[in-house]
């Protein structure tokens, strides 16, 4: 059977470019005829900006009235509440984009903690929409350079690896990065579970939801450059 007219638009949701027709959960999507066109149009126009007006004059080819910057709205507006798994991205002018469909191989997703666990650096995520944004999950090489079980980090934010060192001037870098929702990569000085010192060079990096853009993850990367350190302090004293 020829499926070449078949489009994944988003997860169980498919465009038939023969009836111009949207099924999802395999069923047909009720959709006017404005709704259609507007589709259409994204769809042929994958991953590139199409301003307002074009998108007006497409689908009102013989309106009589001015240009209107709300009907557009309005239609796209509609169009998403019909399809709310579409990835419709607006932008600063009045222009609209729908983000293509990025396939992810059944392989990769199924190891994908597998992986993670197998890095080498110390991998950690948090969640800032809990109360003091706790760690919920940390791989393999985390747990070993800092000597802990998952179940003893798993619910606290990292800053309980400073112990009482807080007089960090890289902290106040952290938390304006993350007030900002930004990625950052600072030295700091955290601690084993032994109590040894360990400069960690970690990189912050917010992770936000594909559809509402709100954060929803902070990823933590962290690498032991406690070797270093130490060769810039001899260094130093040797100067």
């Amino acid at each position: 059977m020829n499926t070449h007219h078949i489009i994944k638009l988003c997860d169980r949701c498919y465009w038939d470019s023969t009836t111009e027709t949207v099924k999802l959960h395999n069923e047909i999507v009720s959709l006017t005829s404005n709704m259609t066109k507007v589709l259409k149009l994204l769809i042929t126009n994958y991953n590139k900006p199409i301003s307002s007006i074009d998108i007006f004059f497409h689908i009102w080819e013989n309106f009589e009235n001015e240009y209107k910057p709300r009907n557009v709205r309005n239609l796209i507006s509609n169009l998403r509440k019909r399809l709310p798994c579409l990835s419709i991205i607006n932008y600063y002018g009045g222009s609209y984009m729908l983000k293509k469909n990025r396939e992810s191989h059944p392989l990769f997703t199924d190891h994908l903690i597998e992986i993670l666990d197998q890095a080498k650096n110390g991998i950690t995520i948090s969640d800032p929409n809990q109360n003091d944004n706790p760690v919920i999950y940390i791989n393999h090489a985390f747990a070993d350079a800092f000597g802990y079980l998952p179940e003893e980090v798993i619910g606290r934010n990292c800053r309980f690896l400073q112990g009482d060192d807080r007089d960090q001037s890289a902290l106040e870098e952290i938390r304006q990065a993350m007030n900002a929702q930004k990625d950052v990569t600072v030295t700091l000085r955290n601690y084993h579970k032994s109590g040894k010192l360990i400069y960690n060079e970690v990189t912050i990096s917010p992770i936000f939801d594909k559809k509402t853009q709100k954060l929803k993850y902070y990823l933590g990367v962290q690498k032991d450059v406690t070797a270093i350190q130490q060769l810039i302090q001899q260094i130093k004293g040797m100067v």
